[in-house]
């Protein structure tokens, strides 16, 4: 690997060698939770279209804070139906794909979610339903596509990058990948309810992106903001494409909710060995909002 970097964001490479653990010890526990314990909305977790990072046991730390906070949490493999998403009030999706992770270097346009389930979960929204949704960098970009455009969310092809927003305390070459979104710099929307929490001490100032895609949504609130200055740049092999303005959107779509990230890794509490260093992406990382920005989302979407 010629840095640190890839070794994060190459995902399958990552895979392939068994270096992308969750991080102990992660605290999980929530102070004030928001549900009686078990008696919080119902929130499904999709492991039916390949979810890796469901797979791979990396979203445990997501169903943990959640399951502290009082929601009811499940896991399950089954395809989209009126009847199936019916007995729940939130979906996450982490990024799906049309085949095994790992088993190879590129997503075509094979098929992810069939028009059936698109068009099950696209009702359910309308009618009430909450959805938590993930892209990704390429190639995984590809494989959810169709997913986002039925909620109006367009995806760009490639990684993002900003040669003036990005963490300049990481020393790794291809930094401008590791994307700022603060109070500071404005590419942070304070006036979201997401970022500004229901109390005190939940407000959101310090997020930190890994890489990761770029999303375009009218009539969505833009959480994380992209400069003029970002720019979509080709990665694993697939050459660049479409433009973007967010890397976080947050929105009604009917009588539901929907929240759509460029990047999974804040919601995880992860780490990743390169041989004898150890770099922690996540929830777990004290500089950064994001266990608390995880609990907003979830608020937000449940309220």
């Amino acid at each position: 690997m010629k840095s640190s970097l890839l070794a994060l964001c190459l995902l399958v490479t990552i895979a392939a060698h068994g270096q992308m653990r969750n991080d102990s010890p992660f605290d999980a526990s929530v102070a004030h939770p928001k549900y009686t314990q078990g008696k919080g909305p119902k929130v499904l977790f999709d492991k039916g279209h390949l979810n890796f990072i469901v797979d791979m046991g990396l979203a445990k730390p997501l169903m943990d804070v959640a399951t502290a906070d009082g929601y009811q949490v499940e896991v399950d493999s089954m395809k989209f139906t009126k009847a199936y998403l019916s007995k729940y009030n939130m979906l996450v999706i982490f990024p799906a794909m049309p085949f095994k992770f790992g088993s190879k270097n590129q997503v075509t346009d094979e098929i992810t979610f069939t028009p059936d389930e698109l068009t099950a979960l696209r009702d359910w929204v309308s009618n009430g339903g909450s959805l938590l949704m993930f892209d990704e960098h390429a190639p995984i970009d590809k494989s959810v596509t169709p997913l986002f455009n039925t909620f109006g969310i367009q995806l760009s092809i490639g990684i993002v990058s900003d040669s003036l927003n990005y963490e300049t305390k990481i020393a790794m070459a291809n930094k401008e990948t590791l994307l700022k979104f603060t109070r500071s710099n404005g590419l942070l929307n304070t006036e979201h309810p997401i970022t500004q929490g229901e109390q005190a001490g939940e407000q959101i100032s310090n997020i930190m992106t890994y890489g990761g895609g770029g999303l375009t949504g009218k009539g969505y609130a833009n959480i994380f903001k992209l400069a003029p200055s970002a720019t979509i740049k080709k990665y694993s092999g697939s050459d660049a494409s479409g433009t973007a303005n967010s890397q976080a959107l947050a929105g009604k779509f009917g009588k539901g909710k929907v929240v759509a990230l460029g990047d999974c890794n804040g919601f995880t509490a992860m780490y990743v060995m390169m041989g004898k260093t150890k770099f922690s992406a996540g929830m777990q990382v004290g500089e950064y909002d994001w266990k608390q920005f995880a609990l907003n989302t979830f608020h937000w979407l449940s309220k």
